[in-house]
């Protein structure tokens, strides 16, 4: 259980995954940040309809928002560490590393899907 909270202790508070830098800007940054992730698990939808070589159309229906905003929750505390880490770079900056990380869930989805079926 400690490691699960450790998880998503952003400021590295408690024992385990403990930030890899730190940043100051609070929670209005870290809310920024947070719907960029979402962003980019929408737009992970688009990237793999483009790999199948599909027409491009993204429907932002209820259910999937609900979706992107529970996996972006998962994925945040991994793109908040990344980010702590390079907290010299600009805001643009870091919301880019945040929407990557949001995009590459879909990624990393599709590869384990393949191995299973595989």
């Amino acid at each position: 259980m400690e490691a699960v909270l450790g998880w998503f202790d952003l400021n590295g508070h408690s024992g385990g995954f403990a930030a890899a830098g730190s940043l100051s800007d609070g929670l209005g940054q870290q809310v920024l940040l947070y719907l960029v992730v979402v962003l980019g698990v929408v737009l992970s939808e688009a990237v793999a309809m483009a790999r199948a070589g599909g027409p491009i159309r993204i429907e932002l229906s209820r259910p999937w928002l609900i979706v992107a905003c529970v996996v972006a929750l998962v994925v945040f505390p991994a793109v908040w560490r990344e980010i702590g880490a390079m907290a010299e770079a600009t805001l643009l900056v870091q919301m880019g590393m945040a929407a990557q990380g949001g995009v590459f869930w879909g990624v990393i989805m599709a590869g384990a899907e393949k191995g299973v079926a595989g």
